[in-house]
């Protein structure tokens, strides 16, 4: 074992043993391990594919939507994919000659600090509290299979080279977990443990691949797809947007995923709630990288789906049931506060078809205002829906 200094013994000593045990998402534990003992915060983790570049060096996929990232922002990392990747300093076909073929390499190894300002990627950085960095490479035989970035602000002050030591032999402790990790294909793991504990559950189950396309749905994301299918979609021209060339048997399911996956890239978290009169879908979400069947690093997304229905007027005589699905909608608008105008905006439809609208459905319900009707929702909107 390699020697690291003594005051980080017992916390490399933890993370050996944490990193040991067996995960479905490998390089999203690897950081959160970093954070917990040592305190790393920000930090990124990149494989790399197996393919050559003209120069016959290790070249990261060239997407770049293969990576895992914690305690970054999302934004940041966008702009990454689209701009800062051509001009990262610490891509491994652009490190000197006396760099290549380290383990871990920090930001003075590169150039000093001021210099390091002058460059566009390290002042992106910069600008973003990231100033100084260091990345561990890891290794098959003599080809690049990952990285992994470690972020401090200017505040904490750049890596100390008694650190260093104690980063080789994590990035080695890493490399031996990580190749074991990729020996097994994860695309063959994951759809065996769909087919094992997925397929019959009452819980709603969907793989998707790196382009958020879907590959499996069980029965109950179906049954749910169909629900999301009458009472979520705002307009056929709005249903339509995925433009799915895919399986029949996943159209439903395809437009809800990008429905939803749309929401939780643009507001952040692991999961997203969509709510309407009749109910609640709740998503989950997680993913991993892993080697798939052709032997590429591969993204791979699991939703996980709950709905919660609330009960629906059980007299066919009751007005709700006499709407139509624009006028359902509409009601549910209402019930959320939303203005004639921005009921318009949303269904994209004129203002003088709202209110046609909201007129025929006071017609249906029997009353001639808003607070009438509402009165008469009111069992259907409660968290205990009363009796119809």
């Amino acid at each position: 074992m390699r020697r690291i200094p003594e005051k980080f013994f017992d916390a490399a000593l933890g993370f050996s043993l944490e990193l040991a045990r067996d995960s479905e998402n490998f390089p999203k534990k690897v950081l959160s391990l970093f954070d917990k003992y040592f305190t790393f915060r920000r930090s990124i983790f990149f494989p790399c594919g197996s393919a050559l570049s003209p120069g016959g060096q290790p070249r990261r996929t060239g997407t770049l939507s293969n990576y895992v990232t914690y305690g970054i922002r999302y934004g940041l990392m966008y702009n990454y994919k689209d701009r800062l990747h051509r001009e990262d300093a610490f891509r491994y076909a652009r490190l000197p000659s006396h760099l290549k073929g380290q383990r871990v390499v920090f930001t003075q190894d590169l150039m000093e600090y001021d210099d390091f300002l002058l460059t566009p990627f390290g002042a992106h950085l910069a600008e973003e509290g990231m100033d100084y960095q260091a990345v561990l490479y890891f290794y098959a035989g003599e080809r690049v299979i990952g990285s992994l970035g470690l972020f401090r602000s200017k505040e904490e002050g750049p890596f100390q080279e008694e650190e260093r030591s104690l980063l080789i032999y994590l990035s080695e402790l890493v490399e031996a977990n990580y190749q074991t990790y990729l020996h097994h294909s994860g695309e063959a793991r994951f759809h065996d443990s769909f087919t094992l504990f997925y397929q019959d559950i009452k819980l709603g189950a969907v793989i998707l691949n790196q382009d958020m396309t879907v590959l499996q749905a069980n029965n109950a994301a179906k049954e749910i797809s169909q629900i999301f299918w009458e009472q979520y979609r705002h307009s056929q021209g709005h249903f339509l947007r995925s433009n799915y060339q895919g399986d029949a048997q996943f159209r439903e399911i395809q437009t809800m995923i990008n429905e939803v996956s749309d929401r939780l890239s643009t507001q952040g978290g692991s999961s997203q709630t969509l709510t309407s009169l009749t109910g609640d879908i709740t998503f989950y979400h997680t993913s991993f990288l892993s080697t798939g069947a052709a032997g590429l690093i591969q993204t791979w997304h699991l939703m996980l789906i709950t709905c919660q229905t609330k009960q629906l007027p059980k007299s066919r005589n009751h007005p709700y049931n006499a709407l139509t699905q624009q006028e359902r909608r509409i009601v549910y608008y209402l019930s959320s506060g939303m203005k004639n105008e921005q009921i318009a905006e949303e269904l994209h439809i004129s203002i003088y078809t709202v209110r046609t609208h909201i007129a025929n459905i006071y017609k249906k319900f029997e009353v001639n205002n808003k607070v009438d009707l509402l009165m008469r929702l009111q069992p259907m909107l409660k968290d205990q829906p009363g009796e119809f």
